[in-house]
């Protein structure tokens, strides 16, 4: 299942970390992770095998992807 941005906002809203955390974690730079939660760009194979990668195996991740309902309003990383 590919990572959507609103998995994204919500893995940061329940582990409290940054963009710059996760960026960090993935790799990648810090503006990659907000052009793609704000989809500004379309993000490239490496950014998608990234994301794919990391919440396919950080339980933290799984657990944030399986909750709520996408509803990008109440995400501040927007």
């Amino acid at each position: 299942m590919p990572v959507r941005p609103a998995d994204v906002c919500q893995f940061l809203d329940r582990t409290g970390w940054s963009q710059a955390r996760l960026a960090w974690e993935l790799g990648i730079n810090q503006p990659r992770i907000s052009r793609f939660i704000n989809g500004m760009k379309k993000p490239n194979p490496d950014l998608v095998r990234a994301l794919e990668t990391f919440f396919a195996e950080d339980a933290l991740a799984r657990v944030a992807t399986r909750t709520g309902d996408g509803d990008r309003s109440a995400h501040p990383h927007l």
